[in-house]
């Protein structure tokens, strides 16, 4: 469970940099706690059925769902990841070796 874990605060974490958003602002938009947040980011708590469902149904967020939950994108249906700069920045690949690997 910990590594689904870790890969779900860093997913989070780099969505919300993509967007440019504080944790507070995302926060809101989910209607959620700061607090909440920063521990679903710091992976001390695994995020309840309520960010999933106020991320799907979000204007801005909805296309990161996929991306979020399992990894892997479907452009075709509108479902991206942040950049892969953005990934970097949050630990989640390291270099143009792992970009290649989720293209």
């Amino acid at each position: 469970m910990r590594g689904y874990q870790v890969s779900l605060g860093k997913r989070l974490k780099a969505i919300i940099k993509e967007e440019k958003m504080s944790q507070r602002a995302f926060a809101n938009e989910m209607n959620l706690s700061v607090t909440a947040i920063e521990h679903y980011i710091a992976e001390r708590r695994i995020p309840s059925g309520e960010l999933f469902i106020a991320m799907g149904s979000h204007e801005i967020f909805r296309k990161y769902t996929m991306w979020l939950l399992s990894g892997t994108v479907q452009p075709g249906a509108g479902q991206v990841c942040p950049a892969f700069s953005t990934q970097e920045q949050c630990g989640l690949i390291t270099g143009k070796e792992d970009s290649q690997k989720n293209a």
